[in-house]
Parts: structure tokens; C-alpha cells; sequence
């Protein structure tokens, strides 16, 4: 992966740098939080990948943790139990532990900014609301995509304080994260001289979904990876590219044009991309396809029902509603991938927890009664 190539460059003295498609060069392809915790374990370990491994289930367990204590603060203490017990058996995040990826750290930081959001608003202190915000703005340092998830935090609570409050809760929290953000942006502009808050990686995503071969996942419907199927023009002129941006505004570019060339083909293709997302990719690998499939079923089974149950207090759980339909309306216009399904699933569980719950209940009634 990007961040795993980069923390390896900056170990040979070759800085935060990457070869994207062609050319090595300084990079901001992908946010330093994950490249700099390889990094790091590199540095003090060497390439020991299960240390790494080792590290990623610590956080699975804490993001097991978190997912009890927010449950808890949405439902009641027994849902928390069994949300926890459910994130700490998941397959698929027990999977993604043993990878050098970035997913279980974006699920744990997502479910922190959850949790700190809740506990600030709660406790009405400013400490809780720079804490809250100060993480929000970490992970948009990891994946850039969660900056978007803060004005959503502050639809959620709408609800709860006053306006003023609100007014003053989202005034930290926006702050806060531009703090943390902030020396990243500033790295940026000295390399690139431009303004680039975050990542290079918005043109590219959006070329993956939007070219004469799109499918709309990362592979092409005879399962191509995407990139190899940059045409020879537009090839040679990311050749010519003198930094990593100028290569990410020629594929945004190259993809607006054929979106304005292909309108129709455009909107045939956000069923696809939609697809890839809550389903998958049926064009990509995978060493286990029929059991992931066999996972999600089940999960769906369990949660659906737990949606159902709480659809009197939708308020409380409409955190989750709100990134859902989010996530679908963004990247319907770029590229479907099962991983952005993946970092949103800690919510599925609980709602199978709800479901659990329930029928618990209705067990130990008819036990006694």
C-alpha cells in the first residue's frame, strides 16, 4: 500500500516521497497519520510486520471498546455489551488487523470523534470540546474524506444544545481541527505551491470512476486494475508532470471531461458505484469471496431488524443515517469500493446489538412467564 512505499522511503532517506503511476516524487497521496505509525514501528522494530499486526489489534480492541461505550450512551449498558463482543469477534475487522492498512485505525479515530462529540456536549466543558475537535482534525489527517464527516457531528446535535451553544461547540471543533490540519497544509503549499489542505488523490478518484473503461469500482469489468488503463495522451502528459498535484489535476480533469462528453453513461454508472459500496466489487479479487459475502448477509440480518427497533428514537441514531447517506452521495459520483462500507460497519453492530438485545429480552420473558 501507499503508506507502507512511503514510510519505507522516508527509513532509506528519500523523505515523504512516492512513485504515483510514474516518477518518483514528494508525496501527499495519502494523509501522514497511518504512513508515520508504520513509520515509526519501522524505525523502532524494523520491517516487522507483526508487531504491526500486533499494534492494529490493540486498536481493534479499543474501537471493540468504543463501540460498547457509545452503544451504551445511545441505548442502554446490555446493547454496549454486546456491540463490543460483536466488533471484537467481526471477521472482516479481525481480517483487515492482519493487513498494512490503514482501516482499523480510520474506524477507531471515526468512532472517537463519535464518542468525544457525544461526551462534549454532554459535559458542556471546553476541554471535552478541544479534545473532540483536535481528533475530529486527526482523522482528516488520516483519510481526508472525514473532514466532511464534521459539519455532519454538527447536524447530529442540532437537537441537543441551544443555538448559541451549538454555535459555540462547532466553532471549537471546526477550529480545533484546522490546528491539528494546519502543518500539514503548510508542508504542502512549500512542496507543491499551491493550496492542498490534505491529499492529492481527489482527481484520481475521480478518474477511477469517471474514464471510457470505468465500471464504477477499481477495476475494469474484465478485472483490470483501473490505472493500467490510463491512455497513452493522457500518459504522456503525467509524464511531463513536475509534482504529484499537477498528475492529480490532470486525471481530475481528464474525468470531468468525460463526464461532460458521457452525461448519460455517468449517471448509468452510479448504481454500479453504489453497488461496490454496500456489496462489492465483482471484479476485484478476493481469498475469501464467498464467506465475506456469507459475513454480510448475516451482519445485514442482524442490524436491519436493529434499525427497525429504533426507528422511534431515529434522532439519537441519525449520526449513523446522515455518514451513510453522505458516503453514498459522494463517492456515487467517484468510485465504489467495500472498504468505505467497511469503515461505516462499527454502526451495523450496534444496531445488531439492539436486535440482541431484544430478543434476549423477549427470551428471558417467556422463560419466566
Amino acid at each position: 500500500m501507499e503508506n507502507e512505499v512511503i514510510a519505507l522511503n522516508m527509513l532509506a532517506g528519500k523523505g515523504y516521497s512516492y512513485a504515483f503511476i510514474v516518477n518518483m516524487m514528494p508525496s501527499a497521496l495519502v494523509g501522514p497519520v497511518y504512513t508515520f505509525f508504520l513509520y515509526l514501528h519501522f524505525f523502532l522494530f524494523g520491517k516487522n510486520y507483526l508487531l504491526v499486526e500486533l499494534s492494529q489489534a490493540v486498536l481493534g480492541a479499543f474501537s471493540a471498546i468504543l463501540t460498547a461505550l457509545i452503544a451504551r450512551r445511545l441505548i442502554s449498558q446490555a446493547v454496549g455489551i454486546i456491540s463490543g463482543l460483536l466488533f471484537a469477534v467481526y471477521p472482516i475487522y479481525a481480517y483487515w488487523c492482519a493487513l498494512p492498512h490503514q482501516l482499523i485505525l480510520d474506524i477507531f479515530l471515526i468512532e472517537l470523534s463519535i464518542y468525544l462529540a457525544m461526551v462534549s456536549v454532554e459535559k458542556k466543558k471546553f476541554g471535552y470540546h478541544l479534545l473532540a475537535g483536535l481528533v475530529m482534525g486527526l482523522s482528516a489527517l488520516s483519510k481526508s474524506f472525514y473532514l466532511s464527516f464534521v459539519p455532519i457531528y454538527i447536524i447530529w446535535l442540532w437537537q441537543k444544545p441551544r443555538t448559541k451553544s451549538l454555535i459555540y461547540i462547532a466553532t471549537i471543533w471546526l477550529l480545533s481541527a484546522v490546528i491539528i490540519i494546519l502543518p500539514w497544509a503548510i508542508r504542502n503549499y512549500k512542496v507543491f505551491s499551491e493550496l492542498i489542505p490534505l491529499t492529492t488523490n481527489g482527481g484520481a478518484n475521480l478518474w477511477y470512476g469517471n474514464n471510457p473503461f470505468a465500471s464504477g469500482a477499481l477495476y475494469t469489468e474484465d478485472g483490470k486494475p483501473m490505472l493500467s488503463m490510463i491512455p497513452d495522451d493522457l500518459m504522456g502528459k503525467i509524464h511531463l508532470a513536475k509534482t504529484e498535484a499537477e498528475k492529480d489535476q490532470l486525471l481530475y480533469q481528464a474525468g470531468i471531461t468525460w463526464i461532460k462528453q458521457n452525461p448519460i453513461k455517468f449517471v448509468k454508472l452510479i448504481p454500479y458505484r453504489l453497488r461496490a459500496i454496500w456489496w462489492f466489487d465483482p471484479e476485484m479479487a478476493s481469498n475469501f469471496p464467498l464467506l465475506r459475502e456469507i459475513v454480510y448477509i448475516l451482519l445485514l440480518l442482524f442490524s436491519l431488524p436493529g434499525i427497525w427497533l429504533t426507528r422511534k428514537n431515529w434522532q439519537k441514531f441519525s449520526v449513523f443515517y446522515l455518514l451513510f447517506l453522505w458516503t453514498s452521495f459522494f463517492y456515487s459520483f467517484t468510485v465504489g469500493q467495500a472498504r468505505f462500507r467497511y469503515l461505516l460497519e462499527f454502526s451495523f453492530l450496534i444496531f445488531a446489538g439492539v436486535f440482541l438485545s431484544w430478543l434476549w429480552v423477549k427470551f428471558r420473558e417467556r422463560l419466566y412467564y
